[in-house]
């Protein structure tokens, strides 16, 4: 082998030990059975949905729990705070009477604002129907949930450019019918409540994108993570001075329950890994509409875990890091900076002690919230 070769081999096998050495996580901790969430939250056999915020030298923390993993009228979504990310405060609570999810931390100026929808009842059904806001300062306690009218609509991340507030939604009526239309959309506020599409036409519209995670560089730009439900995801890229147009590259790979984080001048992702591979595993279909379902199925009955990827900023790839102790059900993560090597990360999961399900079991088991400290190296 000639030697500039050799060198070349070296080199990139240096490279890649030193980076997976980079990154290390300390042990994952069963926040739900720590006895540590204040006596208000009581907890039930399903909790998932959360997200995870700092703001005014305190870790806010919210999480649905539920009777299941599906839509409940039983559905509560809890509000708690820490300073230490160890003991943890009650800070409010939502309860209406139908299911809830999606709740999603916003910091803008001196308030702190919390997002979520409001679903139906229906155990069988995806039924987003209103997007509520409730807020709160330093010095206030929270307000009531206040309707933002996007209807329909599903939030899934809010971030701060410029002095502008936007936001990644879609609409998720019918979502799992041959009727429904993908719109998936970035909205942007000035004052939290009233929002207004960056465009007339959607970013995305290809058949069921959904979960548009996305995140700004130092420059300005944007960077995305779309969700394809049955057939894959898209990874997108948005210049500063047009964020209304996506540049789109289709991957095999589906991005569950995606979370993008920076740091530095890097962007991570965080979300669900299939360990059965690709999802578009399927051939000789007659449509992308049966195909999508054939690879749901397949989907559903394989296992998954929650892993660490980075993102190629030139290309659009995401090279996968390392896995974290998961099981079952898992993903939809949370994170917030402590410092500026290490990060506090919080997820939920089926029981990582126990034997190793499949997706769809997991769906129907236990879940528990989780929570690890994410440590770079300087």
């Amino acid at each position: 082998m000639p030697l500039h070769k050799l060198i070349t081999i070296l080199f990139c096998f240096q490279t890649a030990t030193s980076f997976s050495q980079s990154i290390k996580f300390d042990e994952w901790k069963n926040l739900t059975t720590s006895g540590k969430l204040p006596v208000q939250c009581k907890i039930q056999h399903s909790n998932n949905n959360l997200d995870l915020v700092k703001f005014n030298g305190k870790y806010f923390l919210s999480f649905r729990t539920a009777p299941n993993h599906f839509a409940s009228k039983k559905a509560v979504l809890y509000v708690v705070s820490s300073t230490d990310l160890e003991n943890w405060n009650y800070e409010t609570e939502i309860n209406l009477a139908s299911d809830l999810r999606e709740p999603r931390f916003a910091v803008f100026y001196d308030t702190l604002n919390l997002y979520f929808f409001r679903g139906g009842t229906n155990t069988f059904k995806f039924e987003p129907k209103e997007v509520f806001v409730l807020r709160k300062t330093a010095n206030t306690n929270w307000t009531l949930p206040q309707t933002i009218h996007l209807d329909g609509f599903v939030p899934w991340r809010l971030r701060e450019r410029n002095d502008t507030l936007y936001l990644s939604a879609y609409y998720g009526k019918n979502l799992y019918q041959n009727s429904h239309h993908s719109n998936l959309r970035l909205f942007w506020s000035v004052n939290v409540v009233d929002w207004k599409p960056i465009s007339q036409e959607p970013q995305v519209d290809i058949l069921s994108a959904e979960e548009g995670e996305f995140i700004f560089d130092k420059q300005g730009n944007l960077f995305s993570t779309v969700r394809l439900e049955g057939t894959g995801s898209l990874v997108c890229r948005a210049d500063k001075d047009s964020l209304y147009i996506w540049q789109k590259v289709r991957r095999k790979i589906k991005y569950d329950s995606a979370l993008l984080f920076d740091h530095g001048d890097d962007i991570y992702l965080v979300s669900r890994r299939n360990l059965d591979g690709d999802i578009d595993k399927v051939k000789h279909r007659k449509n992308e509409r049966q195909g999508r379902i054939s690879n749901l199925i397949r989907y559903s009955i394989t296992r998954k875990v929650t892993a660490l990827f980075k993102l190629n900023k030139e290309d659009l790839s995401l090279t996968h890091i390392t896995d974290f102790p998961s099981n079952g059900d898992n993903a939809y993560a949370g994170i917030a900076k402590i410092d500026d090597h290490t990060y506090a990360l919080i997820n939920y999961s089926c029981d990582i002690k126990k034997k190793k399900s499949s997706w769809l079991a997991g769906q129907l088991s236990k879940t528990f919230i989780y929570q690890t400290t994410l440590r770079f190296n300087p």
